[in-house]
């Protein structure tokens, strides 16, 4: 920044001025300087201006997603590793220092050799393994963390069974959701009268099919009854003896 331009040439100026009109008084007498402060138009070089900001402009926040993870189904890649991978989080499951929450039974249906399948999902929590219980008075079946599946044996229609998920520190307590009541689907009854109007219609076609033979013989019996009755009819013989 430049000052003092203009009171500079003020000041000479005035002392021309003093010079001229009375050139022989001794000495001069002294003027008082008013200053002026001037700035230039031009700013200084050094000096940075704060770019301004642009209209509209938002700063966007990123979001984490949370990572594809269905409880009923078994998982083929860990959670961890998918959230490395690609930046989502997982669900927040309770430490193998805390008791299990209650899995999910999902629905119970009849399987092969009367066995019944078990499916549940697993809670959010530390699980060492499954067991399934009934109330029929057979052992409870072990199933391990990775599954979601199970087949039992014993259980029949009307009867609880429940799902119980288990670690170091001890077994989940049953629930509503954890337990559930083995009743025949309504599409395995269908399927069940389905067979048995199956046959019931093999049956009636089987009979037809009998009575129409048993008629056919039965009229072809008796038409060669018929024939053998009646003889040859030689002609040479008459029943008066006469030719």
């Amino acid at each position: 920044m430049q000052y003092f331009s203009v009171p500079l040439l003020a000041l000479l100026v005035d002392c021309l001025l003093a010079v001229s009109v009375n050139p022989s008084r001794s000495p001069v007498t002294k003027t008082r300087i008013r200053y002026i402060e001037v700035v230039d138009d031009y700013d200084d070089e050094e000096t940075q201006k704060p770019e301004p900001k642009q209209a509209g402009a938002t700063t966007t926040l990123f979001t984490p997603r949370q990572c594809e993870y269905d409880p009923c189904v078994v998982p083929t890649v860990p959670c961890s590793v998918v959230a490395a991978q690609t930046k989502c989080y997982c669900p927040g499951i309770s430490g193998p220092g805390e008791l299990p929450a209650p899995p999910e039974i999902k629905g119970l249906r009849q399987g092969e050799s009367g066995l019944v399948e078990v499916h549940w999902c697993a809670p959010q929590s530390t699980v060492t393994y499954y067991k399934v219980i009934t109330e029929d008075g057979h052992e409870p079946q072990i199933f391990s963390n990775l599954t979601r599946t199970g087949l039992v044996q014993g259980v029949n229609v009307g009867s609880r069974v429940c799902v119980v998920a288990g670690n170091n520190v001890g077994f989940s307590s049953d629930s509503e959701t954890s337990c559930a009541i083995f009743e025949h689907r309504k599409a395995d009854r269908a399927l069940q009268m389905s067979w048995v109007i199956a046959g019931g219609i093999g049956l009636l076609l089987l009979a037809s099919v009998l009575a129409v033979v048993l008629l056919w013989r039965w009229k072809r019996n008796r038409k060669n009854s018929n024939v053998d009755g009646e003889g040859l009819g030689n002609p040479s013989y008459t029943t008066n003896e006469i030719l």
